[in-house]
């Protein structure tokens, strides 16, 4: 579960307002037109707290209300919305069927072809991720070579089975860095969108799912070499794996599935192997000045932590003992 001990985003805040209509306004500029209204008129304790962080092709978002409310948007039309609590409880419907979101076990995640209505439960919170509809549909078509067509999932996302449990810790990386701020790179939030789109859509039960699950095309090894020496050349750039399939000519599940049989690991393992590559050039002939964060930032790299460990694994000394080892000799 998501530490809940500190406010999320707490220095991104849009809304914070004891007040139903002004909360109802704010927050329908930020997501869509809603109704929202409390289900207890006697109760004092709305107070709705809205902090944000726009990302690309998608935003992440702390929601609260205080009171228990009842929020009717209709269809979402141009979002998708993976609803984590982190407290409390809240009863969802989208379009026909209904799931009891509860923290720590169980999300939501609404389709924007599908009619919604929620009723928020007394102090529930929520980590909301909103993906753009044309990011989620592009990511499909870049699957698959298929239309997207509308995608509607089950809105149910269990999170104590080892696909939801991906899905809340892909959740936490996304919010981590939009607190990191602009010290992280592109290259990293785009990875990171990319990972959890992949997961929903691979993972969570959808109407497309059939199509997603079906055994992919055969690739030749020439379209796999094409996927390592886009990788190989802009590692460090902002890279997305629809540019790494659009560069090996095949639809990314193709390419995928080929990549994992010639290679033996994932295309986004290639990616990190060849940023980790380019962060061990770099320590091993440093410039002057250079320090670990400046090698693993233009390494490509998001997480100065992460990296470090991944490095430690595969060359058996950590980023700052190769650098310290280099310039001492």
């Amino acid at each position: 579960m998501i530490a809940a001990h500190a406010t999320p985003l707490k220095h991104h805040g849009l809304v914070d307002t004891r007040s139903v209509d002004e909360a109802r306004d704010a927050i329908g500029r930020i997501f869509c037109p809603h109704f929202l209204s409390v289900r207890d008129r006697r109760a004092d304790g709305f107070h709705a707290i809205h902090n944000a962080v726009e990302q690309s092709g998608y935003s992440v978002n702390f929601v609260a209300y205080g009171a228990e409310v009842e929020i009717d948007p209709g269809e979402l039309s141009d979002f998708f919305l993976l609803q984590l609590p982190v407290h409390g409880a809240a009863h969802v419907r989208c379009g026909t069927r209904v799931t009891e979101a509860e923290a720590g076990r169980r999300a939501s995640l609404l389709s924007p072809t599908l009619a919604s209505r929620m009723v928020w439960r007394q102090n529930c919170e929520k980590l909301i991720v909103l993906m753009r509809r044309r990011v989620v549909e592009d990511f499909f078509e870049t699957l698959t070579h298929r239309a997207a067509a509308p995608l509607e999932f089950e809105p149910g996302v269990d999170l104590t089975t080892p696909v939801g449990a991906s899905v809340l810790s892909h959740a936490r990386l996304l919010f981590e860095a939009a607190e990191g701020g602009a010290a992280l790179p592109d290259s990293y939030r785009v990875m990171l969108r990319d990972g959890l789109l992949s997961l929903l859509l691979t993972g969570l039960e959808n109407n497309r799912s059939a199509m997603l699950h079906a055994p992919a095309a055969a690739a030749g090894p020439l379209s796999v070499q094409k996927a390592d020496d886009f990788i190989q050349t802009h590692a460090a750039d902002t890279i997305a794996m629809a540019d790494i399939a659009a560069a090996a000519g095949l639809p990314l599940r193709t390419l995928q599935d080929a990549y994992r049989k010639a290679r033996g690991h994932t295309l986004s393992d290639g990616v990190q192997k060849a940023r980790l590559q380019k962060l061990r050039e770099l320590l091993l002939k440093p410039g002057p000045g250079l320090s670990v964060a400046d090698a693993v930032l233009a390494s490509g790299f998001g997480h100065l932590g992460r990296a470090a460990s991944v490095y430690r694994t595969t060359y058996g000394e950590s980023p700052s003992e190769t650098l310290r080892r280099v310039r001492s000799a």
